[in-house]
């Protein structure tokens, strides 16, 4: 087999290869009634609470919570709502206490706004 033909299958074979890496990575999956049921339930038990301004449960089974940023660390009150979450039978892993509004911060720590507080929920 000549370079040039080596070369050719080799480009070919790394090209199927990527198309069905990212045909697999693209199909979408439906998400599970019952958790979705289950996600709305908890998200308006969190967001009853007094110091919640808003909240969002990620795919990745991550609370996260905005509150007004009062200068203190929040571990503590994410610790909190993962009793909150565990006394509502949620299998929620993990809670990230947020500044309400901060999504736009240039000192944001993740899509979701600057962290003031985070727990994994046991």
């Amino acid at each position: 087999m000549s370079k040039i033909d080596f070369l050719k299958h080799s480009i070919s074979a790394v090209a199927v290869g990527t198309f069905i890496f990212f045909a697999a990575a693209s199909g979408e999956s439906k998400p599970d009634p019952e958790q979705e049921k289950s996600n709305e339930k908890i998200l308006e038990v969190v967001n009853a609470e007094p110091k919640v301004k808003d909240a969002v449960i990620t795919d990745a089974n991550v609370l996260y919570v905005g509150v007004i940023d009062d200068g203190t660390k929040r571990d503590g009150y994410a610790e909190y709502l993962c009793q909150v979450l565990k006394d509502n039978q949620s299998d929620i892993s993990r809670v990230k206490v947020v500044r309400f509004n901060s999504h736009n911060d240039p000192d944001k720590d993740n899509a979701y706004g600057v962290q003031l507080g985070e727990a994994w929920c046991k």
